[in-house]
């Protein structure tokens, strides 16, 4: 019996210690397995950047989106919407705000204060870019840790200098996910590139910050003569036509009183606030170039966002004295922002009469709003594919503007005598442009040399007068003719003068133009 409690007991203890033996080795092993599965055969003294890794260049995320990615069209397109756009009788900007929304919707407003800085071009050097984060929650203020901003239009470099000083403010930090799908200060690229003639950026995408920290950071760059910042921000969102009126009415005349905003009055409300405390710092005052929102441009009336753009310079507005022309040419600003696409829908119905029926559209009073019976001088030009197809206009405000548009979309399409009678099938292919027209103002000059220096390309219209013979170009032929001298010769050949002619006699008129256009579907 006692020989069997001992062999048992022997055989407990064989199999414990096996047991443990087994532990220890899978213990072991497992140790062994782990060293090396986890960890690679390199070390990292040998460590080396990938291709990936080196993020010098920030290329553009909403190119295609929301402006051309084609160099051409993206040319094209913002020389368009800077010639459009009024020059003015401003002091140098220290601040600009401008949206950011798609080109289609905004970049009239935005352009409208980019040519502001033209005078200036040579003048400006750093521009500091500050926006809203729409894709990366954020705290603070987020610096681009590249080396330079690409589009089709080329490479913009960043500003090393403010770039580093700014990294030692609280708040501040790099951050290039903040950058990488950011559209806020990327759609501010192109026209920059085409105004300013040799500048570096300072790129900041803002969060959560307090726009006191901003403004306090850029304090030591606001009165610098070679900087500009360019706050980028859109007003109200999906609101329906009416109430954004109103609200974004509010908001502006918050601005102009530099009274901060809240956050939901823009999206940039940040951005704003700090401009206005910057403005306080550097004795700066704030104008309205002008205000809009998409259901301006696309016609719903829905949901729309709203849009702005605003200067500051160390002028207020009541003391910058306008001239007679450019008190005109803003009424007429307001007058086409307003009843557009009343006086595009008349040259449409006056066009489709004539070219359908070969009979001349009236309209009447019953049809559209009394304000479109003052007088005005217009020009109706159609283009088809690109190429020319009509052009016919009036130099005097002798009728109602309805009735002189009306008139013109006819004479353009079925009396232009370059032109065949346009014919039914081309209809849907034609592009209406209306150019409203200002007074004209006389240019006194010295001789021909004084007059060239005098002309403002892309701005001005001309007409040449000598004896009976006149001649008239509106400001979109310096597309074609864009050198004074050229512009000017060939003006004396339409005026039925030799383009070397010349007297001093010759009286010459400036006048400027506001243009509406619809193009083709």
């Amino acid at each position: 019996m006692k020989k069997d409690s001992d062999s048992s007991s022997h055989g407990w203890l064989y199999y414990t210690l096996w047991g443990i033996a087994i532990v220890i080795l899978l213990f072991l092993n497992y140790m062994y397995f782990y060293k090396h599965t986890s960890s690679n055969s390199e070390v990292i003294n040998d460590y080396a950047l990938k291709d990936e890794d080196l993020n010098d260049v920030r290329i553009p995320a909403v190119a295609g989106l929301f402006y051309p990615a084609d160099v051409y069209q993206l040319s094209d397109m913002v020389d368009n919407y800077l010639q459009q756009a009024q020059s003015g009788n401003t002091q140098r900007p220290h601040i600009i705000i401008v949206p950011h929304a798609g080109y289609q919707y905004s970049a009239q407003i935005a352009a409208n204060a980019y040519k502001k800085l033209l005078p200036f071009q040579k003048e400006i050097k750093k521009v500091i870019l500050i926006g809203p984060s729409h894709y990366v929650a954020l705290k603070g203020v987020a610096l681009s840790p590249s080396k330079s901003f690409k589009n089709a239009l080329g490479n913009i470099q960043i500003d090393d200098e403010i770039t580093k000083i700014l990294s030692t403010f609280e708040g501040f930090s790099y951050n290039e996910a903040a950058h990488k799908k950011e559209h806020s200060l990327e759609v501010q690229l192109p026209f920059l590139q085409k105004i300013l003639s040799n500048f570096t950026i300072v790129p900041l995408v803002y969060g959560q910050v307090e726009p006191q920290i901003l403004a306090d950071a850029l304090k030591p760059f606001i009165k610098r003569k070679d900087v500009l910042v360019v706050i980028s921000a859109d007003l109200s969102h999906y609101l329906d036509y009416d109430t954004a009126k109103i609200v974004d009415g509010v908001t502006i005349d918050m601005v102009e009183k530099s009274q901060p905003l809240e956050e939901h009055q823009s999206c940039g409300a940040i951005g704003i606030n700090a401009a206005i405390l910057l403005s306080k710092y550097g004795n700066l005052h704030p104008r309205l170039i002008d205000m809009a929102n998409s259901g301006d441009v696309t016609g719903g009336k829905d949901r729309v966002v709203g849009y702005a753009s605003w200067i500051f310079d160390k002028s207020k507005e009541s003391e910058i004295k306008k001239t007679p022309l450019e008190q005109e040419v803003e009424n007429l600003n307001n007058f086409a922002r307003h009843n557009g696409e009343k006086l595009i829908e008349i040259a449409q119905k006056s066009l489709e009469t004539a070219i359908k029926f070969n009979e001349k559209y009236k309209p009447s009073r019953k049809e559209y709003p009394d304000v479109l019976f003052n007088k005005g001088a217009s020009f109706v030009t159609l283009n088809k594919q690109g190429n020319l197809r009509g052009c016919i206009g009036s130099l005097f405000p002798r009728q109602a503007v309805a009735l002189d548009i009306a008139a013109n979309a006819y004479a353009a399409a079925m009396e232009d005598e370059r032109f065949e009678p346009v014919k039914p099938e081309e209809l849907p292919l034609l592009d209406i442009s209306i150019s409203l027209l200002s007074g004209y103002e006389p240019i006194n000059y010295k001789d021909e040399e004084d007059l060239l220096k005098q002309l403002q390309p892309g701005i001005d219209g001309l007409v040449i007068r000598d004896g009976d013979r006149q001649g008239l170009f509106l400001p979109s032929v310096w597309k074609q003719l864009p050198e004074s001298k050229e512009f000017l010769n060939n003006l004396k050949i339409k005026a039925g003068l030799s383009p070397s002619y010349w007297s001093n006699n010759i009286k010459v008129y400036r006048f400027r133009v506001v243009e509406i256009k619809k193009n083709a579907n």
